[in-house]
């Protein structure tokens, strides 16, 4: 099956950038090695053009790709701690340790599986991944909090667009090793995929993708902090790099932070605490997954 989406860019600042590095840098939808292997045919204001073309503020972009190969996701009896649901959306407490989607490895026991038996697969294209069944974002598999998903097409659009404008507020609270050199600040920094472990991504100078993390540190202990993170880009596995790249690594990172006796039993300290964004037909909302009991444990023991 043919996928067909459209873009107007709209937020390059009157610089220049090649149409595939947009589509993967900016957007996000495919990965340059994607576009290739998926047969993507681009189109800039009507007209076809090569990857290397470059594209502008006010290009319109259409964009012809093959579908994923598709994963056949079976509805799973799963309990799910559900914060909010209506008719479009449900908005989750994902559990530390849930996989969003399947993946090789992870085929089952998925927040995917979960959704498909509490909320159905609902008028998705059943051939486009993409889409399917309703994952609008991720989480990594030891970050626990809050994350929405859309129970129909258009919510999923509708929701998708304010991930690719980079509008949505996130907020997240970790728990890392050392304190932070200041009280609060911003990280800006380029990452890209290390070069030594595809699993990693590292703080490149002059390539890869602008991140950007606001922090503040909430309080501190012996030898860690509590420090509330609020990423301004959303790249994978932004906040993990950025603490690294600060000197207080996450605790219990298993790719991030090295492990310390002291803490060995901890699984990650990271959580998705607040979510703000804009849902069908009911406007802008506030969402908030409470405190876990691995991090009032940790702060009850370190206090």
């Amino acid at each position: 099956m043919r996928i067909n989406k459209q873009f107007k860019v709209d937020n390059l600042n009157l610089q220049e950038i090649r149409i595939d590095k947009y589509i993967s840098d900016y957007l996000e939808i495919l990965t340059r090695s994607q576009l290739k292997a998926r047969d993507a045919k681009v189109y800039i204001n009507g007209k076809e053009v090569k990857l290397s073309r470059t594209v502008r503020d006010g290009d319109s972009i259409d964009i012809e790709y093959d579908s994923a190969p598709e994963v056949d996701i079976k509805p799973e009896k799963i309990d799910l701690d559900i914060i909010y649901e209506d008719e479009n959306i449900a908005v989750v407490n994902k559990p530390q340790g849930m996989v969003v989607h399947p993946a090789a490895g992870n085929f089952g026991g998925t927040l995917a599986n979960a959704f498909l038996y509490h909320f159905g697969d609902g008028d998705f294209d059943k051939e486009d991944d993409d889409v399917r069944p309703g994952i609008v974002h991720r989480l990594d598999k030891d970050t626990s909090g809050v994350i929405i998903t859309a129970k129909n097409s258009l919510a999923h659009e509708f929701l998708s667009q304010q991930f690719r404008k980079k509008i949505v507020k996130k907020k997240y609270l970790a728990i890392v090793k050392g304190k932070m050199r200041t009280q609060e600040g911003v990280i800006e920094t380029n990452l890209a995929r290390d070069r030594n472990n595809r699993k990693k991504f590292s703080v490149v100078t002059g390539k890869g993708k602008e991140a950007s993390t606001s922090f503040r540190v909430l309080k501190e202990f012996e030898d860690t902090s509590l420090v509330s993170l609020e990423p301004e880009t959303g790249r994978t596995h932004q906040l993990r790099v950025h603490m690294q790249h600060c000197g207080c690594p996450i605790i219990g990172d298993p790719l991030y932070s090295r492990k310390i006796a002291k803490y060995d039993e901890i699984t990650m300290m990271l959580h998705a605490y607040t979510l703000i964004i804009e849902i069908p037909m009911y406007g802008i909302k506030k969402f908030h997954a409470p405190l876990p009991e691995r991090f009032k444990k940790f702060v009850r023991e370190n206090s």
